[in-house]
């Protein structure tokens, strides 16, 4: 008898990692331009990746999966393809989503146990990975997951089964730490730092107890919902595990949904109207902060289109009293601990309210003390995050990872930290 159990037991865990094999999205099903061109440059570490995460084994089956909340018949029809690079809200990311085939029982487990419990058995094993084979050469802003799961309920007295969707957008650094990370404490620091949502909403994902404290709770969620809510990174299939007229869609995914579809509007009639509108709001900004931002004389600001806004482009001269090296990346740390970070709020004042364009391009010229050479590097930031700095809520290097980092035209990742510490690169 205990053989037989023995025997049985094998065969389950057999079943449930066979539905775990990892695969990595071909390069010709990304969509994303910068996307398509990292998947294929980095390729061989996407394969190192995807075959450790094939060899995990969860407690229900888990499928990498491009296609969210469908029924486990039509996922195993589907290839498991997921694991690939996009760009995610102006950050380039290291996505990966896929269906958990767990279903929890709302009555017994409430939203935070449900997200805990996908996180710690699903999301966290595999961030482990990805960060232990996703290295500094390579140019990833942020670690971004998907899961979908079953969550039984009750509607109107009759029992149904639904899908539940969590999403973790982790910064590059955060993730480092949070995989590090000895216990729940150190964990739970790290997830405060990142963006979490279920089912498209911002959620205070806790590690102890039911659920946040209220002070927690709200202090989180008044610093995300002022970012703009996420679209899902794969698309969703919905109805196919319950009748759709029971789940209806929510007027705010509707309205989502029409503006990702949405080509916004760079151009040039646009900028010549923000010039006019802003003009006065520009020359009171240029001549109050002139001898702390240290503008150029001969390239005065202006509206500029940039990837997928419009931004406001503050040409700047940085001096640097001691030289920082030869590391490209020392030299923009240092230009924006000592010189940026100090415009962010004052600049910040001068649009309030919800201005008509997306953010503001710090673009600086650095010098080193006598050397004769010189970095152009460009800091664009979007004003959720210049509002999330504003306030004191968010740090630097969480504004750089929210942000478009320039040196010299090439987009980078960029560590404050380590980027002025490693004693290599002084």
């Amino acid at each position: 008898m205990q053989s037989r159990k023995s025997l049985g037991a094998v065969i389950l865990v057999l079943a449930f990692g066979a539905s775990c094999v990892a695969q990595v999205l071909p390069v010709s099903r990304v969509k994303d331009p910068v996307g398509q061109r990292l998947q294929q440059q980095y390729i061989a570490e996407l394969r190192q990746l995807s075959a450790e995460a094939a060899a995990l084994r969860f407690p229900y089956p888990f499928y990498f999966s491009e296609v969210l909340d469908i029924d486990e018949a039509r996922q195993k029809q589907l290839p498991q393809t997921s694991i690939r690079f996009e760009t995610f809200h102006s950050l380039n990311v290291l996505a990966i989503t896929g269906n958990y085939y767990a279903s929890y029982s709302a009555a017994m487990l409430g939203a935070n146990l449900r997200a805990r419990t996908t996180f710690q058995e699903v999301i966290l094993p595999l961030l482990k990975i990805a960060v232990a084979h996703i290295d500094r050469t390579v140019p990833v802003d942020a670690y971004a997951f998907e899961i979908a799961y079953h969550v039984r309920s009750k509607v109107l007295n009759v029992n149904t089964e639904g899908p539940e969707n969590l999403m973790l957008l982790v910064p590059r650094g955060v993730a480092e730490l949070l995989v590090e990370a000895k216990d729940s404490e150190g964990q739970q620091g790290a997830l405060m730092e990142s963006e979490v949502f279920l089912d498209g909403e911002p959620f205070t994902l806790w590690l102890t107890g039911d659920e946040a404290p209220v002070d927690v709770n709200d202090h989180y969620l008044a610093r995300h919902k002022a970012q703009p809510a996420p679209v899902s990174l794969q698309p969703v299939e919905p109805g196919t595990l319950v009748n759709p007229k029971l789940i209806p869609e929510a007027d705010w995914m509707i309205k989502m949904n029409e503006q990702a579809r949405q080509s916004p509007d760079l151009s040039p009639a646009r900028l010549l109207r923000l010039e006019s509108t802003y003009e006065n709001a520009v020359q009171r900004l240029t001549s109050e902060l002139k001898p702390q931002a240290h503008f150029v004389d001969y390239a005065p600001p202006a509206f500029i289109a940039f990837h997928d806004g419009a931004y406001l482009q503050l040409n700047l001269n940085t001096a640097l009293e001691q030289p920082a090296g030869s590391s490209l990346y020392r030299v923009a740390a240092l230009a924006f601990d000592t010189h940026i970070s100090h415009l962010m709020r004052p600049v910040s004042k001068y649009f309030p309210g919800n201005p008509q364009f997306e953010g503001v391009d710090f673009s600086t010229t650095i010098h080193q003390g006598a050397e004769s050479s010189s970095e152009s590097v460009e800091f664009v930031v979007p004003f959720a995050a210049l509002r999330c700095y504003e306030k004191y809520d968010c740090t630097g290097q969480e504004v750089i990872n929210r942000s478009i980092t320039l040196i010299n035209g090439e987009r980078v990742a960029l560590d404050l930290q380590h980027a002025e510490s490693d004693s290599r690169i002084r």
